[in-house]
């Protein structure tokens, strides 16, 4: 039995999550991606698929249980979904940002997962790094956000008439809630538990660029003398019951 022992994998009766490294694309596409290694493509061995060490603690898997990912598990996660449904797979992220991705195991998950969400059950939580202190340790941020009208890459915000003038899409009305877990004060490094339900391309990177606590590393929204690696993880879901 072929056994894939680079990912990281957790499990429990409907769901796999596997931790996807950074700088990898999730889906197919024009690159080697995260379902292409699934599916014995060849990755660089230098690849590193481990958890970084400082993101245990911040772990909340009670339910999930570790799992030894082999052939067998990608060969049935094939058969019921294959690539049109990408193995089942249920959420994206962006190629920079490391974390948890999860599939389904069968297709009534799948099913049921993707009417959940769209019903706004899903909340999404992340690990983000900022430079700075934010004045309070819980808040909400819900400015509009829209696909730049010029530059593909990037998404805006809408805070006024004259920045909707620069719209690719409808405004996207989305809410992200940010946590401070914990801030280095020597490094003056802030740790944030980030929550968000119906996300957006880069909706955290654009929230928190737009209070002026950019991701560390985020070359696109953040400031130039702050490149590096971009400290932005993707922690797992929760389901909620709906009111």
């Amino acid at each position: 039995m072929e056994v894939l022992s680079k990912i990281v994998c957790y499990h429990n009766d409907d769901f796999y999550f596997m931790w996807k490294p950074r700088s990898m694309p999730t889906a197919f596409g024009q690159e080697i991606c995260f379902l292409d290694i699934l599916l014995w493509k060849d990755i660089d061995p230098k690849t590193d698929f481990s958890i970084p060490a400082f993101l245990l603690p911040y772990l909340n898997l009670p339910s999930f249980k570790t799992y030894t990912l082999t052939a067998t598990t990608i060969q049935n996660q094939f058969k019921i979904f294959g690539m049109d449904q990408e193995l089942g797979l249920l959420n994206r992220l962006d190629n920079e940002t490391a974390g948890f991705l999860y599939f389904a195991k069968n297709q009534e998950v799948f099913d049921k997962y993707k009417n959940v969400q769209a019903e706004g059950q899903v909340s999404k939580q992340y690990i983000a790094q900022i430079y700075g202190v934010p004045k309070d340790k819980e808040f909400e941020i819900d400015t509009p956000i829209m696909h730049h009208k010029y530059k593909e890459d990037r998404m805006i915000l809408v805070r006024s008439d004259k920045d909707a003038e620069k719209w690719r899409s409808r405004q996207h009305h989305v809410h992200t809630t940010v946590k401070v877990l914990d801030t280095n004060r020597k490094n003056l490094i802030t740790t944030l538990l980030v929550t968000i339900y119906k996300g957006v391309r880069h909706q955290i990177r654009v929230h928190l660029a737009g209070i002026g606590y950019p991701v560390i590393g985020d070359t696109l929204y953040g400031e130039e003398q702050k490149k590096g690696t971009l400290r932005l993880w993707s922690m797992g879901f929760q389901i909620h019951d709906k009111k």
